[in-house]
């Protein structure tokens, strides 16, 4: 039986790519349009909302993300996308929909606009696997009475059917792949997703493949499209090679009051922005005075378990896909000189908190949105500038090993 208490407050799974790839409609050139699949394509039940409680929708969400979403002036520098400033298009938009599929589609549209792979709405498959998922504990999200009307649901967790086409959160698939590719000198791991279903399962694995490979020169763990997951897969395998005691600390900060709403949700230990002091402030972007309320300093510490006496060298391999939970692995195993990082730069929005889930009052349709602005150890935005690697390489993985151009710059590496 799978210890859900040990997972419960830190879900940073990636979900968007399992959204879109049922959320997509027939989008016409002109953005303000949207056509969509029936509504059962995506998980939800018909219900001819009116145009009145569209737009109240559309108005609650844009003042809920203006007022807590922190990524705003990044999204302008890195990708040219004023949405606050886009209003009146989103409006628009809203204002073409035809049918709540309709509407579903372009609020994932609105979404995709901020170019964060944590803000997305749920389709009915992602609403079942996070209710599964959190069914053990009370989700008021969740369990808002029309968020369950607008995805079928009867209130039964029993009842929910979960896809297998689908390997996120909830996932029988296995996650955890080991090899010897070089005999006595070079070992490899590679680790699909961060998965909490499979943490139990895969520490004793992990641990006997490590005493095989104990007196390697090197090993490679391999993290190369990993969405992210649960922070105790890799703490554990951190754990097993470590012969000292590797700590981090990263400052997070927070805008608006929603998280505060909801105990699952509230941060605890924030302190007010005011409170820093100005050199420290000073290291930091400029928005970070200006817009955010409070802050907190997450720490990462992580002890040796002593069961091995690895000696050999770490190597981290990594791509724009590793993201979350993931992209906290990257971050922590950079700058503790745990790892040498072989790659690209990562994808980023490395998170502590639980990311809030949010319904919309009319339709119900539940949003998930990053609330948290995580600062990297040289005071950049970690959304913004990720985490680079040490050694820059193309990150395309290749069956053949003697083909994979990280794979091949470890084995080259002198250092």
């Amino acid at each position: 039986m799978r210890n859900k208490g040990m997972i419960r407050f830190n879900v940073l799974i990636l979900t968007v790519v399992l959204g879109l790839s049922m959320l997509t409609g027939c989008v016409s050139k002109d953005r303000t349009m949207t056509t969509a699949m029936e509504a059962s394509h995506y998980g939800i039940v018909e219900t001819n909302m009116s145009m009145e409680e569209k737009l109240e929708d559309f108005e609650y969400m844009y003042e809920l993300l203006k007022d807590n979403y922190p990524f705003f002036k990044v999204n302008k520098r890195l990708h040219n996308v004023d949405w606050l400033g886009n209003k009146k298009q989103y409006t628009r938009k809203i204002k073409s929909t035809q049918n709540d599929a309709e509407f579903l589609v372009s609020i994932n549209d609105i979404l995709n606009d901020l170019n964060n792979p944590h803000t997305h709405v749920f389709n009915g498959e992602v609403y079942n696997r996070y209710y599964k998922h959190f069914y053990p504990f009370q989700h008021d999200v969740l369990n808002y009475e029309r968020a369950m009307a607008r995805y079928g649901f009867d209130g039964n967790v029993e009842t929910i059917q979960i896809n297998p086409e689908y390997n996120f959160l909830i996932s029988n698939e296995p996650v955890l792949k080991t090899d010897i590719l070089i005999e006595n000198k070079l070992a490899y791991l590679k680790i699909e997703s961060m998965s909490a279903y499979h943490i139990e399962e895969d520490y004793s694995r992990i641990q006997d493949f490590l005493k095989e490979v104990e007196d390697y020169e090197k090993l490679i763990i391999d993290i190369r499209g990993n969405l992210g997951g649960f922070d105790k897969y890799w703490q554990n395998l951190v754990e097993f090679l470590i012969d000292e005691a590797k700590t981090t600390k990263y400052y997070s900060f927070f805008r608006g009051d929603y998280r505060d709403k909801y105990r699952m949700y509230k941060v605890s230990s924030v302190k007010p922005v005011d409170n820093l002091d100005e050199e420290i402030l000073a290291k930091f972007p400029p928005e970070v005075k200006t817009d955010f309320d409070e802050y907190t300093i997450n720490y990462i510490m992580l002890y040796p378990s002593n069961v091995l006496d690895f000696k050999g060298k770490v190597y981290l391999l990594v791509d724009r896909n590793v993201f979350s939970s993931s992209e906290k692995f990257a971050s922590f195993a950079k700058d503790t000189g745990f790892a040498t990082l072989v790659g690209e730069t990562t994808g980023g929005d490395r998170v502590f908190p639980e990311i809030p889930f949010a319904y919309l009052p009319n339709s119900g349709l539940v949003i998930r949105f990053s609330a948290e602005l995580g600062i990297n150890s040289d005071g950049t935005i970690n959304m913004e500038t990720r985490t680079v690697p040490d050694i820059q390489v193309d990150p395309t993985p290749n069956e053949d090993f003697k083909q994979d151009k990280c794979i091949q710059a470890v084995i080259e590496d002198k250092n």
